[in-house]
């Protein structure tokens, strides 16, 4: 358990790290702003329920914000990556995402997030490269995108007004969400690239903060990582229903398909068709 002024110093560097004045935060607490002053000082502590509210606005758990480190803060140390970071490919997708659905009044930072994780590791999936090849890290309430990475790209945008940065109540939550001044470069985008980005688009931005942390939850490559640590882009291909872009039985019965129609060379229309029943039949089965 840390000290007073320990847990105030760390909640001071989430609260900038996320963008937020004392106020702000003070307001969602039912607390003076002079009272969230004093916590951030030291000089006074916060009962369970404030503690669940601030734990809540910075996706960590209470238990982690009592012992939060740099690292945390941080979300997570960069690691080597065999993708490049696109950045200009980021600001891209921010921008047409708020295009289509930034209207939605459930689309705050914590949904795009995970729009963010599903257009990189859908793609990922099932054509071998991430979109903008950015890292995610595994926190309590799903993956969220490397800080370092992300933050750079949104300061840049904000400074170029290019993006807006709006907060607000919302279902007695601080809500941070984006506003898109311009329209986005639609031309940077691959054909494969934008049927990925349309696709997680209509499935999951209707889904609240809350339903799209639990669907999160039940993808592999976020169940299986370490709690604070990039997840791997390889783990898509453990996915299974209803995360999974493809159907690796199928792949496996045709690929075996494949072979055995190799071995047994010329065969008749008729053989061919007795093994493509064969096959279906199998699959059926299973």
């Amino acid at each position: 358990m840390p000290t007073l002024k320990k847990l105030g110093e760390r909640i001071k560097q989430m609260r900038q790290s996320f963008g937020f004045s004392q106020a702000e935060l003070a307001g969602l607490l039912g607390i003076q702003r002079q009272s969230f002053g004093q916590v951030e000082k030291g000089e006074r502590g916060l009962d369970s329920l404030e503690l669940v509210k601030l734990a809540e606005v910075f996706s960590v758990s209470a238990d982690e914000l009592l012992s939060f480190s740099k690292e945390v803060i941080s979300t997570g140390k960069l690691v080597k990556s065999k993708f490049k970071f696109q950045k200009d490919k980021l600001e891209n997708i921010i921008l047409y995402t708020l295009e289509q659905c930034g209207g939605k009044p459930n689309l705050g930072e914590t949904v795009l997030y995970k729009l963010l994780y599903y257009f990189d590791f859908d793609h990922y999936e099932l054509y071998g490269k991430p979109i903008t090849g950015m890292q995610y890290v595994k926190l309590q309430f799903g993956p969220v995108p490397q800080i370092k990475q992300f933050k750079p790209v949104i300061d840049r945008m904000i400074n170029d007004k290019k993006i807006t940065v709006i907060k607000q109540l919302y279902f007695n939550k601080l809500q941070k969400r984006y506003v898109a001044l311009i329209e986005s470069n639609k031309r940077c985008f691959e054909i494969e690239e934008k049927e990925v980005i349309d696709s997680v688009i209509k499935k999951l931005s209707d889904m609240s903060a809350t339903q799209i942390e639990n669907y999160v939850h039940g993808d592999i490559p976020w169940k299986v990582s370490q709690m604070r640590e990039i997840i791997n882009y390889d783990l898509v291909f453990d996915r299974t229903v209803p995360y999974a872009k493809r159907d690796y039985d199928e792949a496996m019965q045709n690929a075996a398909g494949a072979d055995t129609l190799r071995e047994l060379g010329p065969i008749s229309k008729q053989e061919y068709d007795y093994y493509e029943k064969l096959a279906v039949k199998n699959k059926n089965k299973l």
